[in-house]
């Protein structure tokens, strides 16, 4: 081999070490900087919530603080944009649920590209439960079903916005057993159990977390969307399971989890995911999720992104026969 080949080799193999050494020195030293935890939800709800048991654990794990920049608007789609755009060296990430998929089904022409994100933790899951205002004269799934034909059009829907996962849910329920209902958006989940807890609406999809409400003899628990009982939910049976063979398959709730730009190199990506994980296994992070009224749920990055795949399977159907859009 001539002098000058074995030389260029050589020049070849070190450029190529000193980039994996600077690749690899940039991983280990991750963060050198404070992280930011977009939240596309406004401060407050759930999504919010969850954030912010996360980040200080996170931020406690990795010695820089861990800002939650809460970004709502357009359906969630102005703050995943903003992640979607953010550099992929790990310092931006996304805490997001249900508007992730739903944005790709009811938005035509998204300012993002949905492959620019990717999977990287699930957070926790919450099965939703059908509420109804304790002035309703129901008691049960199927009482609620005769009412509501007995009234057509009469039965209001309440949810936390237009295209949201309340929303959808009401719609899958009323479509499979044949209903006409009004939907009432609101602007979170707050003014809407405010307003089916005074009577104003009749029923609402919403998390666990309402039962207080419940016990207090201020709403009904007609049924819970998983398919099988939740202990934050003593007594209440899944609406899978009421003999009403329409909804046999009935299945309704949330998910939590978090995202970051695909841009991140793969290595980055599985220490940020090993560290996300190792945070939601720890009995103060757990312990706060559970409080927030969630179950904490954790996956491997290929779990959480078959989940996702069955999750715009799932709800892309009743999305498109009932036309449901973000305004």
């Amino acid at each position: 081999m001539h002098l000058q080949s074995r030389r260029n080799i050589l020049l070849g193999t070190l450029a190529w070490a000193a980039g994996a050494s600077s690749l690899a020195q940039s991983q280990s030293a991750f963060p050198t900087k404070p992280v930011t935890l977009i939240v596309p939800y406004a401060a407050g709800g759930l999504t919010d919530v969850l954030a912010r048991v996360v980040a200080p654990a996170l931020a406690e794990k990795w010695g820089q603080n861990v800002l939650v920049d809460n970004r709502s608007g357009a359906g969630t789609v102005i703050g995943t944009a903003a992640a979607a755009r953010a550099p992929g060296d790990g310092h931006t990430l996304l805490m997001t649920a249900f508007g992730y998929t739903g944005n790709q089904l009811m938005v035509k022409n998204l300012p993002y590209d949905p492959k620019a994100l990717t999977p990287l933790a699930m957070v926790a899951e919450s099965p939703s439960i059908l509420y109804v205002s304790a002035r309703l004269p129901v008691n049960s799934v199927a009482e609620l079903i005769a009412y509501g034909k007995a009234n057509p059009g009469k039965l209001s829907f309440a949810s936390s916005g237009n295209a949201s996962s309340p929303h959808i849910a009401a719609e899958m329920f009323a479509g499979q057993v044949g209903l006409q209902i009004v939907h009432v958006p609101y602007r979170g989940n707050g003014p809407a159990i405010t307003d089916l807890v005074g009577g104003q609406v009749d029923a609402l999809f919403d998390s666990p977390a309402t039962m207080v409400h419940v016990a207090s003899g201020k709403l009904k628990a007609l049924g819970i969307g998983s398919q099988t009982p939740n202990a934050r939910a003593p007594g209440v049976v899944p609406i899978s399971q009421q003999g009403i063979p329409a909804l046999a398959k009935f299945s309704a709730g949330g998910w939590f989890g978090m995202f970051l730009p695909t841009a991140t190199p793969q290595a980055l990506q599985q220490k940020l995911q090993a560290d996300v994980r190792a945070v939601l296994e720890t009995r103060e992070v757990r312990e706060g999720l559970s409080k927030a009224g969630v179950d904490p749920r954790v996956m491997t990055q290929p779990e959480f992104v078959a989940y996702l795949q069955h999750d715009l399977a799932y709800w892309g159907p009743i999305i498109r026969e009932r036309n449901i859009r973000i305004d």
